[in-house]
């Protein structure tokens, strides 16, 4: 079975590698002409890497451990480590980086029908970083009204959402007493919009459509397909497909100026359906076109600086 994946792993591979060893050639976007090998921002490229490795291994985990036959852990972990890298900001850590690590193991935690770990996860996710509790009542929700003990599960789910916030509420309140500070300080983070896509140029906006395309085809071949698989198989390509209409949102309304790598957050959601539309169909000649066409725009897009 690994033999017909083997190619476009290694070729991905190379491009995924490409694409770091070149994000830490280009200035960052929010830090000016500063390059990783300076002396103030090693540790930050560092801690970034680490940070993104650690998501793709738990991607690989988790795929290996649940869904094996439908989504290949391999082809999962690179599509997420291509999408992440295409914004060179992404080595560079950020609130973002943590997370979504932490993001990862709350979907697990979801699937697995933990639910008060799972929201407790997402919690702590959107506390690092505040856009993601626009998130978080569409969560609530779904949990909630999926689930056959709606009472129990009702308030699990509360009790995993509200514990991080009290709990940072109440030391705030004590060591610090700054509490409507932070409150105010947080939902304005979580409600600043910057949809901003005046500066993004005609060859990543060509990589943009590119993957835009495969998702759509990727998602399509998804609902065919849907009710053909196992219950729990099922119940994943549901919930990726809601991360991936929230987190498009999110990438849209809080992208800026690309110095936060926020293509974090879609990066989770398309590598996980783009992994199952591949794992089926990766010897078709539509695929590996798709595949091609992909490869081409990121090398084009990545260029692009450099010209």
């Amino acid at each position: 079975m690994r033999g017909k994946y083997s190619f476009w792993i290694k070729v991905l591979s190379c491009l995924v590698a490409v694409l770091a060893v070149t994000s830490f050639l280009i200035p960052d976007a929010g830090r000016g002409e500063v390059w990783l090998f300076g002396d103030s921002h090693w540790l930050s490229g560092i801690c970034g890497v680490l940070f993104i490795i650690a998501t793709a291994f738990s991607l690989m985990a988790i795929n290996t451990k649940s869904v094996n036959n439908v989504f290949n852990p391999s082809i999962t972990s690179i599509f997420f480590l291509l999408i992440v890298l295409l914004n060179p900001s992404a080595v560079y850590f950020s609130p973002v980086h943590p997370a979504v690590l932490l993001f990862v193991w709350g979907q697990y935690s979801f699937i697995t029908d933990r639910k008060f770990l799972s929201m407790f996860l997402l919690s702590l996710s959107a506390l690092l970083w505040p856009p993601l509790l626009c998130v978080l009542p569409m969560v609530l929700v779904i949990s909630i009204f999926g689930a056959a003990d709606i009472p129990r599960v009702t308030v699990k789910s509360l009790g995993g959402l509200v514990i991080p916030f009290l709990y940072l509420l109440c030391y705030r309140f004590m060591v610090t007493n700054d509490v409507k500070h932070f409150i105010d300080g947080y939902l304005h983070s979580a409600t600043q919009f910057s949809p901003s896509f005046t500066s993004v140029g005609i060859p990543s906006l060509f990589m943009v459509a590119c993957i835009a395309w495969i998702s759509l085809h990727a998602v399509s071949y998804m609902f065919a397909r849907l009710y053909n698989n196992s219950i729990i198989t099922e119940h994943i390509l549901k919930m990726e497909f809601m991360c991936l209409v929230l987190g498009s949102a999110v990438f849209v309304l809080f992208r800026g100026d690309g110095s936060e790598p926020v293509n974090m957050v879609v990066a989770l959601p398309v590598a996980m359906i783009l992994s199952h539309y591949f794992t089926a169909n990766i010897n078709t000649a539509a695929a590996r076109i798709e595949l091609i066409l992909l490869c081409c725009a990121v090398s084009v897009s990545r260029l692009s600086y450099f010209i």
